[in-house]
């Protein structure tokens, strides 16, 4: 059995998120950071011209990066829903991504991830199911031209987001039956999301198992009585319910794993910097504490 590799990821759009728009700021820091040797795979969000486009594929090539295009706040400013009941959204949505993914090629991304629309209520259920597969069918089916991989976020289904997909067997069962046809379409990892599902995380990345592709690590208070409840990227640690330690349990987990491909998960921290000023610091911990969780676990990164 070959043991899952490590590939530490940037998610640029939380770490970064009061500059992830400014022009050539996110094309900078790949150039600067990729070049570095730490961050193997870089996380970024749409809008990029064609110039910085360029750039960032120009840096993920020569430096043998990953990089991951998040459609998430796309699809927030767009009103869109990838698994509306409503049949002219979700068509429209559909086509809306498809058309983005020859941009997200364009920054020689090889993923392209978005998330789940609402949760429409156990009675409609089995339909937005139907929908969202009908979706990703599609979606997958016209990335695979451009050689990419699509992944989906599984959120909390009754905490805080409210979202069709939802707990992780939900996911899993989806995703296999999309990769009956399509083997470009993954599970994009959540930690604060499969907490807030009420799920014993490390159980879940088992049973994940081959559609896991990368793991967030973001933290959540998960008292329902507390004004913090909920999925608010916040900082690691109390009094929410990932430390260190616990990534590192996970980071095990995820490590017992069989890659007999040797592709390796990519990790990231998902802690969002709300001020210019918080970023310094912020981008700081976040590796610090992703190197020291590594270090915990007892493995090796790429």
């Amino acid at each position: 059995m070959t043991q899952q590799l490590f590939l530490p990821s940037l998610l640029i759009p939380e770490i970064y998120h009061p500059v992830m728009n400014d022009k050539g700021y996110t094309a900078g820091l790949i150039e600067e950071l990729g070049s570095e040797g730490f961050y193997r795979s870089f996380e970024i969000c749409d809008g990029f011209d064609a110039e910085d486009r360029g750039r960032i594929r120009t840096a993920a090539q020569a430096n043998g990066l990953v990089i991951t295009q998040w459609l998430t706040f796309f699809i927030y400013r767009h009103n869109l829903d990838v698994s509306s009941l409503d049949s002219s959204l979700r068509l429209e949505t559909v086509r809306r991504i498809k058309e983005n993914l020859y941009l997200a090629a364009e920054c020689g991304a090889s993923n392209v991830a978005f998330i789940p629309g609402p949760d429409p209520g156990i009675e409609r259920r089995k339909e937005g199911f139907e929908a969202f597969y009908e979706s990703l069918c599609a979606i997958c089916e016209e990335a695979a031209s451009y050689n990419l991989t699509i992944l989906v976020e599984p959120l909390d289904r009754d905490a805080h987001k409210k979202r069709l997909v939802g707990p992780t067997e939900d996911a899993v069962a989806l995703l296999s039956r999309v990769r009956q046809q399509y083997l470009n379409a993954g599970i994009a990892f959540d930690t604060a999301h499969a907490a807030l599902n009420g799920e014993d995380i490390e159980q879940a990345i088992a049973l994940a198992g081959s559609c896991l592709e990368q793991i967030h690590f973001s933290n959540a208070i998960l008292d329902k009585e507390s004004e913090g409840y909920g999925d608010h990227h916040m900082p690691i640690g109390l009094p929410g319910f990932l430390t260190t330690g616990k990534i590192a349990s996970i980071l095990r987990a995820v490590g017992q794993q069989n890659d007999p491909e040797g592709k390796g998960v990519r990790i990231a921290m998902e802690v969002r910097s709300h001020e210019q000023s918080d970023i310094e610091q912020n981008a700081k911990s976040a590796r610090t504490i992703l190197e020291a969780a590594i270090q915990m676990a007892g493995k090796e990164s790429a």
